[in-house]
């Protein structure tokens, strides 16, 4: 990998990571809002909507963005072809789910959501059409550019959700906020990076971007399912009041894999996309983005198993999300090691990876479909149980398809591991041993318990780890030693 791609990935690193931090204050800044205003009930038949537009927004594109990223041809083609794909697959999902609204809001238990998803339907076309846009600004690592679409319409839209809630509009502030988010989205991509672009049919190209665009569609998929078949499970088994516990819990401890994994994992992709035939390049982008990634989500998951009684700041209604927020937190742990391993998995053999999805979605179906009657913390329980042995069979299938080292990844996975268990040690004693701050609802006492679990972390980490502060400096480093792909671009 040259000097310059090396460059952009390290750039491309800290504008993703500052978007997506913006966004995900202001998805938590939305969930604390909403949270205070909603009951669980309500709550689950947002729970539902959502759902339902998220499989609706995850098919939209039919895997073309991902095509497009991928493409090694004349991008203009791919990208014409990309365009008229997306807005024709779009609208076909987003007329199903209008179509299918008063069924689903059935099958769920929940007749009010009809509404909020036939309106969602309008978010569908939109993100199809942005998808494209999206695509090639990651394409071309343009991170800095695709900072604007990517924030701008998420923080718009979170301040209208918020103001809308504030002032009684209950689940619609939701919808209504993640409608414009959409709306704002396509337009401010258009702008970017799509103006003078237009929707033409090459058949030659759009058979080779299909022939890689299904394998990514049902990885993409398959990836989705994993993070939405428990909302799905609950809410059928158990109805929308429980499935609107469980939703609080969940949105909670995804936090840092939105947070965290996602722009580590969305930066690797393109950067394994070009360097897959230097092995001594890919192990050592594996093992600095790895350590990176697990070093802030230990931190933030196994924070949030430690101090999820804290939840009932939100309102006493959500004591009982409490034992399913403590196995989510680490089940995200897990859960991130995995996906980090899977952006390598998602160049080399979309297939496999896509495989290894689908093994731990049925895995979860099975056990949660057969256990999950017992509530909401055996369905989080069952997350932690079944990602820790996906987790190790994505890395054993890495090993055999691209030949990297397992053997150091675990080790810095365990020694990242160990310094989370000794500052969720230090915390519990101290919330157990010290009266003022055993207090589940005092703000005061999570944010001493929060400053005690962080010092001790960050000193454990700086003793078993003293690499993790220089990870992205190292890549940038060892990028830019010259390698048999120099030429890719």
């Amino acid at each position: 990998m040259n000097t310059d791609l090396a460059r952009r990935a390290t750039r491309g690193t800290l504008w993703a990571g500052a978007g997506t931090w913006l966004n995900r204050l202001f998805v938590l800044l939305v969930i604390v809002v909403l949270a205070r205003h909603l009951d669980a009930r309500e709550f689950g038949v947002l729970g539902v909507a959502t759902l339902a537009a998220n499989v609706a927004l995850q098919l939209d594109d039919g895997g073309l963005s991902d095509a497009l990223v991928w493409w090694r041809g004349r991008t203009r083609d791919a990208a014409e072809t990309s365009l008229l794909g997306c807005v024709a697959v779009g609208a076909a999902i987003a007329g199903c789910l209008a179509l299918a609204a008063p069924a689903i809001a059935e099958l769920f238990r929940a007749p009010d959501a009809t509404p909020l998803l036939r309106v969602y339907a309008i978010a569908v076309l939109a993100d199809a059409t942005a998808g494209v846009y999206l695509g090639m600004l990651t394409r071309k690592l343009a991170f800095r550019t695709r900072f604007y679409p990517d924030v701008v319409p998420a923080v718009c839209g979170s301040l209208v959700t918020v103001g809308l809630a504030l002032n009684g509009g209950g689940v619609w502030s939701l919808v209504i906020g993640d409608v414009l988010r959409s709306g704002l989205q396509l337009l401010i991509g258009f702008l970017v990076a799509g103006r003078g672009l237009f929707p033409r049919w090459h058949p030659d190209v759009a058979l080779r971007l299909w022939r890689y665009g299904r394998a990514a569609l049902a990885g993409s998929f398959l990836e989705f399912a994993l993070q939405n078949v428990d909302y799905a499970l609950v809410g059928l088994l158990l109805g929308p009041v429980a499935l609107g516990l469980y939703t609080i819990a969940f949105r909670v401890a995804i936090l840092p894999f939105l947070m965290i994994t996602y722009v580590i994992a969305g930066v690797a992709f393109p950067v394994y996309a070009r360097i897959t035939a230097d092995a001594p390049a890919v192990q050592r982008v594996m093992e600095v983005t790895m350590r990176a990634c697990c070093s802030l989500v230990f931190f933030m998951g196994a924070g949030l198993a430690t101090l999820a009684p804290f939840l009932v700041l939100l309102g006493q209604r959500w004591q009982p999300a409490v034992p399913v927020a403590r196995f989510l937190g680490i089940y995200i742990c897990l859960r991130s090691a995995a996906f980090m391993v899977s952006m390598l998995l998602r160049v080399v053999s979309p297939a496999a990876n896509a495989l290894l999805r689908g093994t731990w979605v049925l895995l979860l179906i099975a056990l949660i479909a057969t256990l999950g009657h017992a509530g909401i913390t055996a369905v989080g329980a069952i997350q932690a149980v079944v990602a820790a042995p996906m987790l190790g069979a994505f890395l054993l299938v890495a090993r055999r398809l691209s030949g990297i080292s397992v053997a150091k990844l675990l080790a810095d996975m365990a020694r990242i591991g160990v310094g989370a268990l000794i500052a969720a040690a230090a915390t519990t004693a101290l919330h157990q041993g010290v009266g003022a701050l055993s207090d589940p609802t005092s703000v005061g006492a999570l944010l001493a318990l929060g400053a005690t679990f962080s010092g001790v972390y960050a000193l454990a980490l700086a003793l078993i780890v003293p690499r993790v502060a220089d990870d992205l400096r190292r890549l940038r480093s060892l990028a830019a030693r010259p390698t048999s792909t120099r030429n890719v671009s």
